[in-house]
């Protein structure tokens, strides 16, 4: 089994970027590798909630089936890997003054004998990192242009 964690530290309070991040209709706006996202539960947001969708892992090409559990607002949840690649994903959301730090973690394993622990740490986690590190980088963006955008602007007459 193998397990990336990776964390950014967001220009904006705890409950905008949460309330951005947990609404799963906004994932392929940020989170690479993933498409095709679709609720398949009568709940839509928290636990029991599930969503299927296509994930894009390296050389890899998989429906996925995941389960929210663990949900707590302004906290964060855990994604359990129901159909599809093994694999189990916590976001944790930490209020750091006037920002928000978040924690994404996920880890799992590609489950073929003798040459799973291989294709694990070969393939599987170089991509994991590549792909939490840049969704990571989108979403803070997001929310930096957010900022940028709602700063005063000064006129030439020096106010």
């Amino acid at each position: 089994m193998i397990r990336v964690e990776l964390s950014v530290l967001i220009p904006a309070p705890l409950s905008e970027v949460f309330a951005y991040a947990s609404d799963w209709k906004r994932w392929e706006e940020w989170y690479k590798g993933v498409s095709g996202f679709r609720a398949i539960t009568e709940t839509t947001r928290g636990n029991g909630a599930r969503y299927s969708y296509k994930a894009h892992i390296g050389p890899f090409r998989t429906e996925v089936v995941t389960e929210i559990t663990e949900f707590f607002e302004n906290v964060g949840w855990t994604g359990v890997a129901r159909k599809g690649m093994s694999h189990t994903t916590r976001w944790r959301f930490e209020a750091v003054g006037d920002r928000t730090r978040f924690i994404h973690a996920v880890e799992g394993q590609v489950p073929i004998p003798v040459l799973g622990n291989l294709i694990n740490a070969v393939v599987l986690k170089p991509q994991w990192q590549r792909i939490v590190g840049a969704s990571l980088a989108t979403l803070k963006r997001r929310f930096e242009s957010l900022e940028t955008a709602r700063l005063p602007t000064s006129t030439n007459d020096g106010t």
